[in-house]
């Protein structure tokens, strides 16, 4: 009886993949080759984390971190944030398009 379970869980196993669930830190799109970052923008990484960990923990709490998930979710609510939040990402998207 014992086989019997084990055969037919492995059976399921390999007829449905798809019930098999993708982990949260697989990205929809594979990540740009990168480039080390500046200077300017880690700084600049530090401010938005600093500055938004309130609003992150008001807004986007269940988000699970990785793929920008967590930076997509602030400012999607941008008009809701801290006036230093709104900042700091402004400077953080100044900072990663510039070129040094």
């Amino acid at each position: 009886m014992r086989a019997y379970v084990v055969i037919s869980a492995l059976f399921l196993t390999a007829a449905f993949p798809s019930a098999a669930q993708v982990s949260p830190s697989a990205c929809e799109r594979p990540p740009a080759s990168k480039t080390p970052p500046t200077q300017h923008l880690l700084l600049a990484r530090n401010w938005v984390k600093q500055a938004c960990a309130a609003d992150k923990a008001a807004f986007c709490a269940g988000v699970p971190p990785g793929c920008g998930r967590p930076m997509r979710c602030l400012r999607a609510h941008g008009d809701q944030l801290a006036s230093d939040c709104r900042t700091a990402l402004e400077q953080l998207h100044a900072a990663s398009i510039a070129k040094y």
